[in-house]
């Protein structure tokens, strides 16, 4: 009986919920005042705290920490070493620096070969001498060296294992190399340096 339509209680509960509903008046106002008066989420209430205007009180020791440590961030920034890895090779990296010595900068090439059993800098600068200029492991696959060079532009390579030129694909590619082999392009400014170059 319960699932016919002609029971009484059934009908009588399906019209009251056909009846439209009218709320009663307020009924929006103290919902609004509900919702305004719950708290506000977390972003809100982030950005609204990093919005307020604070006071820093800062001791001349605390000030001078707080140079020091700005000085280190500068330093360490412009010492950046770039890694790039890629499936079946070894990650390679170079880093350049730059320290004006007179109308020399220092050059810190840095190459990341884990794999390698020995790695050597090459390049228009030093006659293209794959034996001249080996690199030194300092850690786990990491290869350094630090060539003293005037202004100019300049291109190189790595040679891993005594023959195998590899460019630096983390650095700017030399346009044009007459013996097909890739190249990375360095440009050493009088006292400030900066990479430059062009793309294959």
């Amino acid at each position: 009986m319960h699932g016919s339509t002609d029971d009484p209680l059934i009908a009588r509960v399906a019209e009251e919920l056909r009846r439209p509903v009218t709320p009663r008046p307020g009924f929006d106002a103290r919902v609004m005042a509900a919702v305004r008066q719950a708290p506000p989420s977390l972003p809100r209430r982030t950005w609204a705290w990093l919005r307020e205007p604070r006071t820093l009180a800062l001791s001349p020791l605390g000030g001078l920490a707080m140079a020091a440590g700005l000085a280190g961030l500068v330093i360490m920034g412009t010492w950046g070493v770039m890694t790039v890895g890629r499936s079946g090779e070894a990650g390679r990296a170079a880093a350049v620096q730059g320290a004006a010595a007179g109308e020399l900068s220092v050059v810190t090439f840095v190459l990341v070969a884990p794999e390698a059993r020995s790695v050597a800098l090459a390049g228009d600068f030093e006659g293209w001498d794959r034996a001249r200029m080996p690199m030194t492991r300092v850690a786990s696959g990491l290869w350094t060296l630090d060539v003293s060079l005037a202004p100019g532009r300049y291109q190189y390579a790595f040679v891993v294992d005594g023959s195998r030129f590899v460019a630096d694909p983390a650095a700017p590619r030399a346009v044009g190399d007459d013996f097909g082999q890739p190249n990375s392009v360095v440009t050493v400014g009088g006292g400030a340096m900066r990479a430059a170059g062009g793309s294959l």
